[in-house]
């Protein structure tokens, strides 16, 4: 049987029909794109979180923290236990088994599902000008899609009539997140329609990863193949009549294709780094710290030596979260303004921890390897900031000179790994972080030049596109 050939005039047509099926998302992809870099994603700043948060006042006969775990009558030991007054009253927060658990820290008891007058109370401190208008219990809504709200379902969703809606654990009775009118309308624009975060899909993971899969290749296909026969089509020396390089007259038909040949290796790396950012067949994929990777550094998990620290702190205080780093039990105490104060069992006090001590706690990462530590105090190629991703400094820098050559980033005053980043996420590094975001060094050193250009080659590609569109609808009037 002979092989099937793909003529030009084969490739003409797929690329014109992709383009009709395709055009209009793809289009989106760019303004929104763009509506991304300057709306974020809704979220609850830390700082917000703990103004929110009453003081806790003066020392008081609390129950142990051991005690109200065990009252829980759970298995094992906690991932995170932490103490706030959010729902009005002191109460131990406990995270084990995926899911958040509340217990009074007055009596040892469980403490009861957050009740609406409660929930209200607590989104007034957040939106104190405002007035509530509905408070409505849900799972999941278009804001609340994220896996890293599980922990924290259901929610109470306090509306204002400014627009602005607080959600309130039911578990633990803590505001997790805050949108206003306008994050919303700009994250429809932007995130949701470029992620494809429409809760019907995204509340399904390998549906949603397959729909954002398939339809990235596809795209990229489309841009591959008009590439190609923009190239194929284009005459610079033998030249077509009136000395015109391009075969088209028609003055849309004419800047697609010159439009295209400009942007078009721009469109194929944008779409093939958006692809790959998926992580298909394992390709490109990203590196964080695991939970045997936090575990190490904290010397192993919580138990019963570190819940029988018994709190004493400051009136001031907003918070205090119990932690294990190098194997020491810590009190980690949190103002309104974020500050921090360590308490080790020995009884040392400290604002945040030394290098000599995160050196100390992070040789357990990778047993019987070599690292340097030293004071990150600006950004390096793989840990930066950006517009709406923020990271702390100084941190401290534990670089191992182990297999996959381990850098771990460890912020003093969170007590924490924040990022981890080793050679197997180099592709990751460049042909996504750099290629669709363009967060190349010299570019990430300057925000408004990248702003700029990221700006100049969406508008470039979306004229590309929109022609494409055009062009498309007329074919289809026909």
């Amino acid at each position: 049987m002979a092989a099937t050939v793909l003529t030009a005039r084969d490739l003409h047509l797929l690329h014109r029909w992709m383009g009709i099926g395709l055009g209009l998302v793809v289009l989106i992809w760019f303004v929104s794109g763009v509506v991304m870099l300057f709306v974020s994603r809704p979220a609850l700043e830390e700082s917000e979180r703990l103004q929110a948060l009453p003081e806790l006042g003066p020392t008081a006969a609390f129950a142990a923290p051991l005690a109200a775990w065990q009252s829980l009558g759970l298995t094992g030991w906690p991932e995170d236990v932490r103490l706030n007054a959010a729902n009005g009253q002191p109460a131990y927060h406990f995270l084990a088994e995926g899911k958040w658990s509340s217990v009074r820290a007055a009596d040892g008891m469980p403490q009861p599902a957050t009740s609406a007058s409660q929930s209200v109370d607590t989104a007034r401190k957040l939106v104190p000008d405002g007035n509530v208008v509905a408070v409505t219990p849900i799972d999941t809504d278009q804001w609340t899609v994220y896996r890293s709200f599980d922990a924290w379902r259901p929610f109470l969703r306090v509306e204002f009539d400014n627009g602005e809606q607080i959600y309130i654990s039911s578990r633990t009775g803590e505001a997790v997140l805050d949108t206003n009118k306008w994050e919303r309308v700009g994250n429809w624009l932007g995130s949701v329609v470029h992620w494809v975060y429409f809760v019907p899909i995204r509340q399904h993971a390998q549906l949603w990863r397959s729909t954002v899969l398939v339809l990235s290749f596809l795209a990229l296909l489309l841009a591959v193949s008009g590439l190609w026969l923009g190239f194929q089509r284009l005459r610079l020396v033998r030249r077509y009549k009136e000395g015109r390089i391009s075969p088209y007259r028609e003055g849309l038909k004419k800047w697609h294709h010159l439009l295209g040949i400009a942007g078009g290796g721009f469109i194929v790396s944008w779409l093939l780094s958006g692809w790959l950012s998926m992580s298909p067949l394992g390709l490109a994929a990203g590196v964080g710290s695991s939970q045997q990777d936090h575990l190490g550094f904290a010397g192993g998990p919580l138990s019963a030596d570190v819940l029988g620290l018994e709190a004493n702190w400051p009136e001031s205080t907003r918070e205090i979260e119990w932690l294990r780093i190098g194997g020491e039990g810590v009190m980690r105490q949190r103002g309104a303004e974020g500050e921090n104060r360590l308490t080790w069992q020995d009884g040392r006090h400290m604002p945040s921890l030394s290098l000599e001590m995160i050196a100390r706690s992070a040789e357990q990462l990778r047993t019987g390897s070599t690292y340097t530590a030293e004071w990150l105090h600006a950004p390096d190629r793989r840990y930066y900031p950006l517009r709406h991703h923020p990271k702390p400094f100084p941190v401290a820098r534990i670089s191992f000179k182990d297999e996959r050559n381990s850098v771990f980033y460890i912020d003093p005053a969170a007590a924490s790994i924040t990022m981890l980043s080793d050679r197997t996420d180099t592709a990751h590094r460049w042909l996504f972080l750099a290629l669709h975001r363009l967060d190349f060094p010299l570019l990430v050193a300057s925000p408004l030049f990248r702003d700029i250009l990221v700006i100049v080659f969406s508008v470039l590609g979306g004229a590309v596109v929109m022609a494409g569109c055009i062009l498309g609808w007329r074919r289809l009037r026909k």
